[in-house]
């Protein structure tokens, strides 16, 4: 086990060493929170208590710079290449707060010396950099918001030519937003990139970079029979200030992005893709290509023990309590935890528990007319198979229902399957909130 610890510590934490080209060469950043989309940051943060884990590489080339008059490389003709992976780490601290940790790693480069006298390459391969983040979302909901994200860059290249000697950290403030329409997801940043830059390196003809504009946007469409997302994004960067560059390369970048995000299971998904400079930016390659996994699991602590909420005008007046006082008219409750055991509609104990007293709280005087049972899913799986399970799930309900008192004739049910989302089913936290049973009651 010391063994496996060690290996990651290396491979992790070693620092790479720069010749003529630092860190800014990793334009494909992925988000830490995985949600949505690639490089493109939505609205929508890690709800409390929930970990995605990432892991992206991505092979880029033709990105270095070419520092004479003439550069042979072209879209067939390859003079480099780098493998890179980022490691990410989100985690929800609060409600539309989270937190992020990127760590981008150069794993192996190639550079053909012969093509020219001077370019840009790595003197070792090892950790690039630091990304941590931080997004709060202030407005918004499940289908639209808008974001603050904060960024701080920790560069970890020795002798990197665009920060310089004795440069300070980066900052970047960005604004994110984004808004879903049915399958359609779309999204956008914009941002400023403080740099803190250092001396100019000797024998080097590049200044360091000093403050940029960033921008992005994004847009993805969901194919709900096959659990995948269909994702096209544009990322790029520009100089505030004029700046000396004596390169083959501007000192702007632009690049397009098209991939598959493809959901392996409620928790897990892959991403695979590719992309290409939209114009001969710094560090910006003839073609990328990359693949991915993120993982997410929670939320990691317990839980309010609170399984049936409810989801109507009288939840202020409820407080913690769905069934404390008796409302009028139409009432509304919902329930979301782990209602069912897997891939089956045997109600669980606590589950149980709870419609027990619902069923208590529905018979006080002055009694109920009509109680619908509505079952939901996510949409990972067949459709039609989601919809017969949902139909058994809610049968299941109504049965407990039926059993602590309810006059059947008053209760229904009918499953909806994947028809009626009100979460994104393209990411974990969203198939969480599809995964649903509600009772719609009539006094």
């Amino acid at each position: 086990m010391n063994r496996w610890v060690l290996l990651v510590f290396v491979l992790f934490f070693s620092k790479a060493q720069a010749n003529v080209v630092g860190a800014d060469t990793q334009n494909f950043n992925p988000t830490p929170d995985g949600l949505d989309f690639v490089t493109v940051q939505s609205s929508e943060t890690l709800e409390p208590g929930i970990f995605n884990f990432g892991f992206f590489l991505n092979y880029a080339v033709n990105s270095l710079p070419n520092y004479e008059d003439v550069s042979t490389a072209s879209r067939t003709n390859f003079t480099d290449s780098l493998l890179s992976s980022d490691l990410n780490i989100g985690y929800g601290l609060m409600h539309n707060w989270s937190l992020g940790l990127s760590v981008p790693y150069l794993l192996s480069q190639d550079v053909d010396s012969d093509a020219t006298a001077f370019r840009g390459e790595f003197a070792e391969t090892g950790l690039t950099e630091y990304r941590m983040n931080t997004k709060y979302r202030f407005w918004g909901d499940q289908s639209h918001g808008i974001a603050t994200i904060l960024t701080l860059n920790l560069n970890q290249i020795e002798n990197n030519p665009f920060l310089g000697t004795d440069a300070g950290p980066t900052f970047t403030v960005e604004l994110a937003g984004d808004m879903t329409i049915n399958k359609y997801a779309l999204g956008a940043n914009i941002g400023y990139r403080f740099r803190d830059p250092g001396t100019q390196l000797p024998q080097v003809p590049v200044e360091p970079m000093d403050d940029q504009i960033i921008v992005s946007g994004a847009v993805s469409y969901l194919l709900a029979d096959f659990d995948t997302k269909l994702i096209g994004e544009v990322f790029g960067n520009f100089p505030v200030y004029d700046q000396n560059f004596a390169s083959d390369r501007d000192v702007s970048s632009m690049e397009l992005l098209l991939g598959i995000k493809k959901d392996i299971t409620t928790q897990l998904a892959f991403h695979a893709g590719g992309g290409t400079e939209v114009y001969q930016g710094s560090s910006s390659p003839d073609w990328r290509v990359y693949t991915g996994v993120n993982w997410a699991i929670g939320p990691i602590f317990k839980k309010e023990n609170i399984i049936i909420k409810r989801n109507d005008e009288f939840a202020a007046d409820a407080g913690e309590d769905p069934f404390a006082g008796v409302g009028s008219g139409a009432e509304s409750f919902v329930a979301r935890d782990v209602l069912f055991k897997f891939d089956s509609a045997e109600v669980g104990e606590e589950f149980a528990e709870a419609l027990t007293r619902m069923a208590a709280y529905l018979l006080q005087p002055p009694g109920f007319q009509s109680l619908q049972v509505e079952g939901h899913t996510d949409s990972v799986g067949p459709s039609e198979y989601n919809k017969k399970l949902s139909q058994r799930r809610a049968n299941s309900v109504r049965d407990v229902l039926v059993k602590a008192g309810l006059p059947p004739e008053k209760v229904t049910a009918i499953g909806y399957g994947e028809e009626k989302p009100i979460g994104d089913n393209g990411n974990y936290q969203g198939r969480q909130l599809n995964r649903r049973v509600e009772f719609n009651v009539s006094r």
